[in-house]
């Protein structure tokens, strides 16, 4: 199985570089279309939430690390970080129906990435946020 890593500043700069990455990592795999679109989405996505939540008030230094494992069958990325536990999991759905005026700011994100993946699951290992999103390439 392909494997692939890249280390992530905290940067938003930092995000091209990051969906080039996938792209090129997806494509050496055989990977195409709509798979590698829903898949850079939702690792950006996660990657983002990162860098604007996780390091607050956290001391340095911070770090990201993106991991992507490729087989005939599925891809698996990971995002690792050391900031403050966050499990994507607890998050309350967004309320769609109500007028955009009167939803809570945020969680659209969280929300893109259960419907872009088949599985979306966390972890909170040694200090470490990790989470593990799979996308079948069907």
């Amino acid at each position: 199985m392909p494997s692939f890593r890249l280390d992530v500043a905290p940067d938003i700069a930092e995000i091209p570089r990051l969906n080039d990455w996938i792209e090129v990592c997806c494509e050496e795999a055989g990977v195409v279309g709509d798979v590698v679109f829903k898949l850079t989405l939702a690792i950006e996505e996660a990657v983002t939430n990162v860098i604007q939540h996780a390091f607050s008030g956290a001391p340095p230094p911070h770090r990201i690390e993106v991991t992507l494992g490729i087989d005939a069958e599925r891809v698996i990325a990971e995002v690792i970080d050391n900031g403050h536990p966050f499990d994507p999991s607890e998050a309350a759905e967004p309320d769609r129906a109500a007028p955009l005026e009167e939803r809570d700011v945020g969680g659209l994100g969280i929300h893109l990435i259960r419907r872009m993946m088949d599985e979306v699951e966390y972890r909170r290992i040694a200090g470490e946020n990790r989470l593990r999103l799979q996308k079948l390439r069907r």
